[in-house]
């Protein structure tokens, strides 16, 4: 088995279905047609900018999961589905590299740069052939390849993005105790709002959203104290509702 790490990034143009949506779909057909192991899908913010196409936050994905297929097999799956999807107007990129080994640096910073910075499309190309990225433009100019080139590269710092997509937390539903919560899914911590993780008999209500943080390598869930209740409640960021 082959662990693969596939960023995607279709600028959310109009009518597309969203960068998120379309990870998570792209996900399933992978797990349907290559029996490829879901490992989750992350959504990395980037920077707003007027200068930068996008429709509401300016965000990409990146799919991390596990395959025996060929890897230019799963290029051509992963293409060809982003590519049935497209809309005029969008420009959508894929970017794949296998996970092994220490993360190229330059892959990294250009993930963080692309947060704070306006990033040049032949940069991004650069450091992906230096980072042994495979890159694919599959639509109007290409622009999406940065933001799938970005989103690689954060998902490799460890230490960037909410997880739209993990096995096992959608069913997370209702009051459940910590115990429970890292039992029934992969996630490894739940931490209050001082970061320090909760005892496994504090209950949690999870309110059937749980989105999980990766931080320092790590499957974080964070949450509050609510009052008067007296009871941790999942934290919500209200631009993520809809992923």
């Amino acid at each position: 088995m082959t662990r693969l790490l596939i960023g995607i990034d279709d600028t959310d143009f109009g009518e597309s279905i969203g960068t998120g949506a379309l990870a998570r779909e792209l996900g399933l057909h992978l797990e349907r047609v290559a029996r490829a192991q879901s490992h989750g899908i992350t959504r990395h913010q980037l920077l707003v900018d007027p200068r930068i196409p996008y429709t509401s936050h300016n965000s990409a994905a990146c799919l991390e999961v596990e395959v025996s297929a060929e890897l230019d097999a799963i290029e051509a799956l992963c293409c060809a589905f982003v590519g049935q999807l497209f809309h005029t107007g969008a420009d959508p990129g894929v970017c794949l590299l296998e996970r092994n080994g220490a993360a190229p640096a330059g892959l990294v910073e250009l993930g963080r740069r692309a947060q704070s910075s306006v990033l040049d499309k032949g940069e991004a190309l650069r450091v992906c052939e230096r980072s042994g990225v495979r890159q694919r433009e599959l639509g109007g100019d290409g622009l999406g390849v940065i933001g799938a080139a970005a989103a690689c590269g954060l998902r490799l710092s460890g230490n960037d993005g909410r997880f739209i997509s993990l096995p096992g937390v959608r069913e997370l539903d209702g009051v459940l105790t910590v115990g429970d919560i890292l039992r029934r899914s992969p996630i490894q911590c739940v931490v209050g709002d001082d970061g320090r993780p909760l005892d496994a008999a504090v209950e949690v209500d999870t309110g059937g959203w749980v989105r999980p943080d990766l931080v320092a390598g790590e499957i974080v869930l964070r949450a509050r104290l609510r009052e008067p209740e007296g009871r941790y409640a999942v934290v919500r960021d209200k631009h993520m509702d809809k992923h």
